[in-house]
């Protein structure tokens, strides 16, 4: 069972992550003769609803540590990038055959189980990497006047949003797959925790 308080949070980050989305594309590619929706907007939201996810964030790490919940990543991560391997060797190569000359899955359902497993590794890296990275690079680009004065020979400000918009697009793809995984392995979870 994925426990309701996880499935609240999940859903609600899911919603804050594809707002922020849209704002950041508003703020890095509107012109003076072109924009998606309001700059003032969309900045203002973009403040708010990364101060939002930011704070969630810390939320679920905080609820994850007291819950135990963290071991459920501990056990998925076991073996993870090997069980990767071996079903990308299926997708690829086939199932070797056994002695007994059982059927072997198809393709189609192997290249399935190799996508939950990417799914589970992109899910631990959007939880120790990417979020904090966002959050952290986000943080510094709302309170410029606390970065450094330079970062390698760089304005102090500059690496960090550079940083903030390669992992923002890292993110963005994430939920592109990630949205996609969930057609294969079905909402339901999510929805009824099951």
């Amino acid at each position: 069972m994925t426990p309701l308080w996880l499935r609240l949070w999940h859903w609600t980050m899911a919603v804050l992550f594809t707002v922020l989305v849209v704002t950041g594309v508003v703020l890095t590619y509107s012109t003076s003769t072109f924009a998606l929706m309001n700059y003032a907007l969309a900045d203002t939201l973009h403040q708010v609803l990364g101060i939002a996810f930011s704070a969630l964030f810390v939320v679920f790490l905080l609820a994850s540590g007291v819950t135990g919940h963290w071991r459920r990543y501990q056990r998925l991560w076991k073996g993870l990038l090997s069980r990767i391997v071996k079903f990308g060797g299926y997708v690829l190569y086939g199932v070797p055959k056994k002695g007994n000359g059982g059927e072997t899955p198809p393709r189609i359902e192997l290249s399935r189980g190799l996508l939950i497993l990417v799914q589970h590794f992109l899910s631990i890296f959007s939880i120790a990497v990417l979020s904090p990275l966002l959050a952290i690079t986000g943080l510094v680009l709302l309170f410029p006047e606390y970065a450094p004065d330079q970062i390698a020979g760089l304005g102090g400000v500059w690496p960090f949003a550079i940083a903030h918009y390669w992992v923002g697009l890292l993110g963005a793809l994430f939920l592109l797959f990630h949205a996609y995984i969930a057609t294969i392995a079905g909402f339901r979870r999510m929805i009824k925790g099951r």
